[in-house]
């Protein structure tokens, strides 16, 4: 099951960073529609369209001001004037008066939806871009595929009213606009809602078109709510594990599923280059894979803490949350910094300012990050635990807290020590609090027996002293006469008090003192004086 979890993870941050990254990417980005707002505010701001030389009022001057012209009155719905920056001379077909402004309103459709127009790109002269494929009195903007063959959008210089030569859209281009708008043409829900609802913009995209992906999406949440919700019941009661994971991944896994239906199978007849632009930014979809990944990190931690705590590692769990803050960390930077690429700003120059600062923050926290090692290398090998009785150093004591930076301990005269991390893993360490039993080896120097018989009989009588206790163990269990000082004979005395708590070990211990010493006195026996000793 680990392993499934583990490839499941590495699946899911696959998919968001392909999802996020990989996708075939718009030639106009959020960056590219934000310009071109605050170049349209600016041109109307200053009037430049009606001051660059001053004869025609409409800016029809040279191609850019010509093209800039149409568009500004066709975003402001303003069809009527949009018309007349349309050549409508010379056409297949009769148009009617009230026919122009449609004819301006579906050209504007489909070059939304089918040609992204670079305004500085277009020619600032009088007469146009020379040399261009096209004749002299044309200039090319750009062209159109359709499965009828390509469709070339010309400006044309034409006489005006006063027999000057304004720039209009050729009629070249007019009359193919009903052949543009049976390929690019709104939808019948999106022409109702183009009409009736307000004229506002945001990012390029249409109010409308706001309203109606938001419907879409909020339509694809409920579908998925719902069949979620019902697979979760069924796993409930078939008692199957992954009940408890779509429990947990309910929200997020809803969200992103919701979210990539959306952007996959919602009605394109309706998508303008701005709005490509903007679901292009992915920032609905960056956001449910953050919210997701988020969701996969939590769980994560959750499992493996069960683990640790199942296999007595209870103090191993305090490391998990550090651990998944820092990957929650590295999630967002990394959402941040595609989305900024998404949306057209350069994240190399971001991430290049990140390296400096972040190789300035790694040199000033060297010793934090080795304490940090410190404490992950203590909490995975566990030499000591929180509780342990143990000697570090020159230092005899009870380890009360393993931080991130140090390790406490409490000695033995009750105060406290602080040792850093990075340190106390290279530092001898004694865990008293490891040992499945303690010794017991009383050191016995005695005065030089009478006989022979005085000492074999002790040493009988302190063995079955000793394997007659209860909690001695049976072995090793050893009494034996070890050799001779000058004045005294020794003994040797080892055997194992079956305990680890300190303080049933000093109560056996002070009990079989105090027996030894009645064996000292039935055999007649005396420890060495210790003038003896030192003589």
């Amino acid at each position: 099951m680990k392993s499934v979890m583990w490839r499941c993870v590495l699946i899911c941050l696959m998919m968001f960073f392909g999802s996020a990254i990989a996708e075939p990417k718009n030639e106009v980005t959020v960056k590219d529609l934000l310009e071109q707002e605050e170049a349209e505010q600016q041109v109307q701001a200053t009037k430049e369209l009606n001051t660059f030389v001053g004869w025609d009022t409409l800016g029809r001057e040279t191609p850019r001001t010509s093209l800039q012209g149409f568009l500004t009155a066709a975003r402001q719905l303003d069809y009527q004037s949009a018309s007349d920056y349309l050549d409508f001379r010379n056409l297949p077909f009769t148009v009617a008066a009230d026919q122009k402004a449609e004819i301006a309103r579906q050209l504007h459709v489909s070059l939304d939806r089918a040609l992204w127009i670079d305004i500085d790109g277009l020619s600032g002269d009088l007469l146009g871009k020379l040399p261009e494929n096209v004749p002299d009195y044309r200039d090319l903007v750009g062209t159109i595929d359709t499965p009828e063959g390509t469709v070339p959008v010309l400006l044309q210089r034409v006489p005006s009213s006063d027999n000057k030569r304004i720039w209009k859209i050729s009629n070249a281009t007019v009359a193919k606009v009903p052949l543009l708008d049976k390929y690019y043409g709104y939808s019948e829900i999106g022409e109702w809602l183009s009409i009736h609802l307000p004229n506002y913009r945001f990012m390029g995209v249409m109010l409308w078109q706001w309203l109606y992906f938001a419907v879409m999406f909020a339509i694809y949440i409920v579908a998925v709510c719902s069949a979620y919700w019902l697979l979760s019941k069924i796993a409930q009661l078939a008692n199957l594990k992954l009940a408890y994971y779509l429990n947990f991944l309910y929200g997020p896994l809803s969200f992103l599923t919701a979210t990539i239906l959306t952007r996959n199978f919602s009605d394109s007849s309706n998508v303008t280059f701005a709005v490509k632009a903007v679901a292009e930014a992915s920032t609905i979809l960056i956001l449910a894979w953050l919210w997701f990944l988020w969701r996969v990190v939590e769980l994560s931690k959750s499992k493996l803490s069960e683990k640790l705590i199942a296999q007595g590692k209870k103090h191993a769990t305090y490391l998990l949350r550090p651990a998944a803050n820092v990957l929650k960390t590295l999630l967002v930077i990394a959402a941040i910094l595609i989305w900024l690429e998404n949306l057209g700003f350069s994240a190399t120059t971001i991430m290049a300012g990140l390296g400096i600062g972040g190789l300035a923050v790694a040199l000033a926290s060297q010793k934090s990050v080795e304490n940090l090692i410190g404490a992950v290398t203590l909490y995975s090998s566990t030499p000591v635990k929180v509780g342990n009785l143990c000697r570090v150093g020159k230092f005899v004591g009870t380890v009360e807290e393993i931080g991130l930076r140090a390790t406490r301990v409490r000695t033995i005269e009750r105060t406290v020590v602080y040792i850093a991390n990075a340190k106390f893993i290279d530092m001898e360490i004694e865990n008293f609090s490891e040992r499945e039993k303690m010794a017991f080896r009383p050191n016995l120097l005695l005065e030089m027996p009478e006989s022979n018989e005085q000492l074999t009989e002790f040493n009988a009588a302190l063995k079955a002293l000793l394997e007659q206790h209860e909690l001695i163990d049976e072995s090793p269990c050893r009494v034996y006469f070890n050799g001779f000082s000058p004045f005294a004979v020794e003994l040797y005395v080892l055997s194992y008090i079956t305990t680890t708590d300190f303080e049933t070990y000093l109560q056996v211990s002070d009990a079989l003192h105090f027996e030894i010493m009645n064996l000292l006195h039935q055999h007649k026996l005396k420890l060495a004086a210790p003038e003896l000793l030192q003589a």
